[in-house]
């Protein structure tokens, strides 16, 4: 009877740590919105800036580079297109060509994929204009 019962235990235990590990191999998908995108790549060169999509409102904010950013967005399953930005003015001289081309490129969107923590933002042909990864909350 004891051994039935270590048996049991023990099928139970096994089956606990195949599911954890199942759990940590498989990578989460970020969600599109109330996540904070980082930009990874612009034109084919690393950056900084950032978005965040919040869903209660349709509307984002973020940083180019410089400037902060606050504007609408609309999303439609994967379509993804956003609207007019308002943004603070200050004066930096490094980031002001990256920022010009943030700021073009989120114009330019008209589709979202997001694939595990990787997001890609798309044109109108399907091509990704800018990259983005997951960042999570410190």
């Amino acid at each position: 009877m004891r051994l039935v019962r270590i048996g049991r235990w023990m099928r139970a235990a096994a089956a606990l740590a195949l599911v954890g590990c199942t759990a940590l191999a498989q990578p989460t998908t970020a969600s599109l919105e109330n996540t904070y995108w980082k930009l990874t790549e612009l034109g084919g060169r690393p950056q900084e800036p950032h978005f965040i999509l919040h869903p209660d409102t349709r509307r984002v904010s973020g940083a180019g580079g410089c400037n902060r950013f606050v504007g609408s967005y609309q999303l439609n399953g994967d379509l993804l297109t956003f609207g007019q930005t308002a943004g603070t003015m200050m004066a930096c001289a490094e980031e002001t060509e990256t920022e010009r081309e943030f700021f073009t490129a989120l114009r330019q969107v008209r589709k979202a994929r997001v694939s595990g923590r990787q997001l890609e933002l798309l044109d109108e042909a399907d091509r990704p204009v800018a990259r983005f990864e997951a960042v999570d909350p410190k």
